[in-house]
């Protein structure tokens, strides 16, 4: 029998980056291969979903089931920018988070 994933959090995090890349539930949800009754439900908290369903999501999303469940990625490259940011100096660090402000809008407005 397939454990459920329930979290407050989770089911937020995934109408945010469902809105962050412009996709009505409709159309995550068929990415995904659920009904948009059942997104809604997720969205909403009122339901938690198995693996597959995450798995379907991760996909639709383009992003980790980690970032889903957890907030983060996972990903190595996480911990190299990290290391890099680390070693500029305190004095640069407004400038380093601007540009990375930039980038970022960059990113999401295309």
């Amino acid at each position: 029998m397939d454990k459920l994933i329930h979290n407050k959090d989770i089911g937020s995090r995934i109408m945010e980056l469902r809105k962050d890349k412009g996709y009505s539930r409709e159309q995550l949800s068929e990415i995904a291969g659920i009904s948009a009754k059942f997104l809604y439900d997720i969205e909403v908290k009122k339901v938690g979903f198995s693996a597959d369903t995450l798995k379907g999501l991760s996909h639709g999303l383009e992003v980790s089931t980690d970032y889903i469940l957890f907030g983060r990625s996972g990903f190595s490259y996480e911990a190299e920018i990290a290391d890099t940011i680390g070693k500029f100096e305190p004095c640069t660090l407004k400038k380093v988070r601007e540009l990375l402000q930039i980038a970022y809008e960059i990113a999401h407005n295309n």
